[in-house]
């Protein structure tokens, strides 16, 4: 079983979690955005730890990773987690986040695991880490 990594479902956690409540709050400004945005925020860690961790979470139910498993995973967590963003708003009965606003935080869960391997993995400090979610050096 692949290990799982932790440190990228924090910290693009936390990034993914502000722009979600910049959203919120241009989409919901004075409709109670606040309480909106910080409900999102638990779901958005969980949508990123099983999107960065797609070998692990196959592994409990005894499936191997391929690359169109991967990616199936990955637009299959992206999908829900644009449901989850439109459906929250529509069941308090509330205007709700904007479409496009709702597609980019979907995109960015799906794609999460390839800018963190991009951008973070590249930073020195950030490889030697444990649970830095970075390939081993060859």
């Amino acid at each position: 079983m692949t290990d799982f990594v932790i440190l990228p479902v924090l910290i693009m956690g936390v990034i993914l979690a502000i722009i979600e409540l910049i959203f919120v709050h241009q989409d919901e400004a004075g409709m109670g955005w606040l309480k909106h945005g910080l409900h999102a925020i638990p779901t958005m860690f969980i949508f990123l730890f099983i999107a960065m961790n797609i070998g692990w979470a196959l592994g409990l139910v005894g499936m191997k990773e391929t690359l169109w498993i991967d990616i199936g995973v990955r637009v299959v967590i992206g999908i829900l987690a644009m449901a989850k963003i439109s459906a929250a708003a529509a069941v308090a009965g509330k205007v709700g986040e904007k479409l496009p606003h709702t597609i980019i935080i979907g995109v960015l869960v799906m794609a999460s695991p390839f800018i963190w391997e991009i951008v973070a993995c590249n930073i020195s400090v950030i490889k030697t880490l444990s649970y830095s979610g970075c390939p081993a050096p060859k």
